[in-house]
């Protein structure tokens, strides 16, 4: 199993990776008191309710203002089903959406940036489809859009 692995990037960037569970602390991430932290999600591989429970707590308790970026559809999930997992603080940047080709099985996935490749209320239509560069057919969404897409109703967009 791999366990949750916080690496600081930068004094104000840290990359976590591997699987959220009870075993995982984030005392390290808030402990520095930064006034913004930008978080890196794409190696986050799964998160159970323990994980949940313990990244909800810790981002509850902070005051520090959360950018988090290219997150993981595991991520994602978490994200539309429960708005707190957010944090107040915290601002989706950006994250991946996974796609699946019925006819040659072919997996890919897009970064969408919130605020340029999409924004807060917009209809998600045109992120439903895409054409698959292994066979040429249709790739598939991933996930019910409805509920993937969700935590964009309560996203905080930067002002210009």
């Amino acid at each position: 199993m791999n366990k949750c692995k916080i690496e600081w990037l930068s004094e104000s960037k840290v990359k976590i990776s591997g699987v959220i569970d009870e075993f995982s602390t984030f005392e390290s991430l808030f402990s520095k008191n930064l006034p913004e932290v930008w978080i890196d999600f794409s190696d986050v591989t799964r998160i159970n309710s323990s994980g949940i429970r313990e990244w909800v707590q810790a981002v509850l308790s902070t005051e520090t203002v959360l950018h988090l970026e290219n997150c993981s559809s595991v991520m994602v999930d978490q994200f539309s089903m429960i708005p707190e997992f957010v944090g107040k603080n915290g601002r989706v940047e950006s994250f991946y959406c996974h796609y699946i080709c019925d006819d040659c099985s072919h997996e890919d996935k897009d970064l969408l940036t919130v605020g340029k490749t999409i924004e807060p209320n917009q209809d998600f239509e045109p992120f439903l489809e895409k054409p698959c560069s292994n066979c040429g057919g249709t790739m598939e969404l991933d996930h019910n859009p409805d509920i993937y897409f969700a935590f964009l109703r309560f996203t905080k967009v930067k002002a210009s």
